[in-house]
């Protein structure tokens, strides 16, 4: 019988249209918490405190745990997440997954242990911890983010039958089960087109490998640009993904072969050409009132830090995308005050130190001279922004028409490198003074 895949175009926080018990694996990664706007009225994480966020979480677990057939894995992946001391008026790393394993205790699962997903790529996703801080000095260096954990969890129970075919088929080699099954994956993440945070293909494929049989169920609550869905009819699995944003359809569609669709129809069978065959459904809205869900929750979350952004991320994302839009559409700011050759005051309120340079003795006038004319009345963009100890920020500092004033500096001979501090553009701005 051919694999059945469902896309749910709703929220997962009540997950109405599965039966209890009727699925056999969830594999999802939960939105990040003020980092990412997904452009869905509703959405869990942008627009919420931690403490609603962590809350909120827990409603889509409760559902998760609620429609897993008893002796089977929930796997979560999730990272840490670098508070910005611009936007919280802290920094300190945030452990999501602490709180995610607290809940699903709570809830009766059985925690399994968690895999180190080293993504060999940026930190950015998880807040813009980078080689910086205090470099290369004690003690105010911070650690490098780059890698998350995908937590697994069993639901208390007997889990399914099996046919000795079914086991036959999905038997894994010693060399699959000595991978899959180690404390550490190596492999790179996802390059993000049309999605603002696309796990790889490899993430889930390897989790359904390990934990289902062919035939059997696979839900991912957050389904994104559906990978999940992919990697599930590619393994002769069947699958249900719910997602709040419709915007996505799109991308679901491409990403599995499907043709593109016309209008939002509530419900669509579509397959094409050695493409699996997807069920797209629209159910119809329902109100749920948040607080009095969230209240019955067996593990409810109390911030004692009442931790809160102080500004929008949408206004500067520090050289990570926070919505759909390119990186260079957030919004231009202004520089209020230029202090020194390498520290301004910006319209937000934020004081900036231009990253990889330092004052030239004899020269200082000079360069503020040159930075007051070049910003006068003109939008800037403040990329790679990492927090400093001090409350400042660290980056580059671009005009409208890219123009890197910290370049420029180095360039006509008002500023010299700083050969202390490790970023991006250390060997062209060497290579500026030398020249």
């Amino acid at each position: 019988m051919a694999a059945a895949h469902r896309v749910i175009l709703g929220d997962s926080r009540r997950m109405r249209e599965l039966d209890d018990g009727s699925v056999h694996l969830v594999v999802t990664s939960p939105p990040y918490w003020q980092l990412k706007d997904y452009g869905a009225p509703g959405q869990i994480g942008f627009d919420d405190s931690y403490e609603d966020y962590i809350n909120g979480l827990g409603l889509v677990w409760s559902e998760c745990i609620r429609a897993l057939h008893p002796g089977c894995r929930m796997c979560i992946n999730i990272g840490d997440q670098f508070a910005r001391s611009a936007y919280y008026g802290r920094y300190k790393v945030i452990p999501i997954r602490t709180e995610v394993t607290k809940f699903c205790e709570a809830a009766g699962m059985d925690f399994m242990g968690a895999i180190v997903w080293r993504k060999v790529t940026t930190c950015n996703t998880t807040g813009g911890a980078t080689v910086m801080g205090s470099f290369p000095y004690p003690r105010n260096g911070i650690l490098k983010i780059d890698h998350e954990s995908i937590m697994v969890f069993r639901k208390m129970g007997r889990p399914p039958a099996v046919t000795a075919e079914a086991k036959r088929r999905a038997r894994l080699t010693t060399q699959e089960w000595n991978e899959y099954f180690s404390g550490h994956w190596t492999f790179p993440g996802e390059r993000q087109r049309g999605h603002l945070a696309m796990f790889p293909e490899e993430l889930p494929r390897r989790l359904i490998r390990m934990f289902t049989f062919e035939g059997e169920t696979v839900l991912d609550p957050f389904l994104g640009s559906g990978t999940t869905t992919l990697a599930a009819s590619r393994l002769g699995r069947c699958s249900v993904g719910y997602e709040l944003n419709a915007g996505f359809l799109p991308v679901i569609r491409a990403k599995l072969g499907l043709p593109a669709g016309k209008g939002q129809p509530t419900l669509e069978q579509v397959t094409g050409a050695g493409a699996p065959t997807v069920t797209f459904e629209r159910p119809p809205p329902f109100e749920l009132d948040l607080r009095k869900e969230m209240a019955r929750l067996p593990y409810v979350f109390t911030d004692p830090h009442r931790l809160d952004r102080r500004m929008d991320p949408r206004t500067s994302g520090f050289g990570s995308r926070v919505d759909g839009r390119p990186a260079e559409a957030s919004r231009p700011l202004s520089v209020r005050e230029v202090r020194s050759p390498v520290l301004v005051v910006l319209d937000d309120g934020r004081s900036l130190r231009l990253l990889g340079i330092r004052p030239r003795p004899g020269l200082e006038e000079e360069a503020v001279d040159f930075l007051r004319a070049r910003t006068r009345g003109q939008k800037v963009f403040v990329r790679d922004g990492t927090d400093l100890p001090d409350g400042a920020v660290a980056g580059y500092l671009y005009l409208k028409n890219r123009t890197l004033l910290n370049a420029h500096l180095l360039k006509r001979g008002l500023a010299l490198a700083d050969d202390t501090v490790a970023h991006r553009h250390s060997a062209r701005f060497l290579s500026y003074q030398k020249g």
